[in-house]
């Protein structure tokens, strides 16, 4: 809460010792507690009124629809409700299709449903950064096999078809000797 300085007499032209002095002496007014009596019992009631209209008025439009009117809403709910349900199998359906094409190209299960479920979402941010992140770690992984399928260092041997030397010959027997 910010103290309104302009309550402080003079106060633009104190010195900052002076300022500091009426500041810490100032007195703030007290916020009135809020209570069931005031305004909040009031906006109860009124809630508690209109509620209470609103079914009376309910309850007299059902008594006065004839049965071909009930029937013909309750036939209106029933089709809003079979259009809600064939949206939501649609979008399950569109979502299982877009993972399962996920899988087949090769993303791991969790980054290939949460791509399925943000691009049927049309959330094209989140499903550029899977993308982003499975060709991470699809040329993390791609490094990591070529490493592993490099043959081992030689221990030395000449390249083949040259001769050997004498030098050649005495390492390859220190060699052979040491175990290597």
């Amino acid at each position: 809460m910010k103290v309104d300085v302009s309550k402080i007499e003079g106060y633009e032209t104190m010195s900052v010792e002076d300022k500091l002095k009426a500041l810490e002496g100032f007195e703030f007014e007290d916020p009135k507690p809020i209570t069931e009596d005031g305004e909040v019992k009031k906006l109860r009631e009124a809630l508690s009124k209109s509620n209470s209209e609103a079914a009376s008025w309910k309850r007299q439009l059902h008594e006065k629809m004839s049965d071909d009117e009930r029937k013909e809403a309750e036939r209106k709910e029933q089709a809003q409700k079979v259009e809600e349900e064939l949206a939501t199998l649609r979008k399950d359906k569109t979502i299982a299709t877009l993972e399962k094409a996920y899988l087949a190209a090769g993303y791991p299960a969790e980054l290939a449903a949460a791509s399925a479920k943000a691009q049927a979402d049309g959330d094209t941010d989140t499903v550029l950064k899977n993308q982003m992140q499975y060709l991470s770690d699809t040329k993390k992984s791609l490094e990591s096999a070529a490493l592993n399928k490099q043959p081992p260092l030689s221990v030395g041997n000449p390249p083949a078809g040259k001769p050997q030397t004498e030098e050649d010959k005495i390492a390859e027997t220190a060699m052979k000797y040491a175990g290597l």
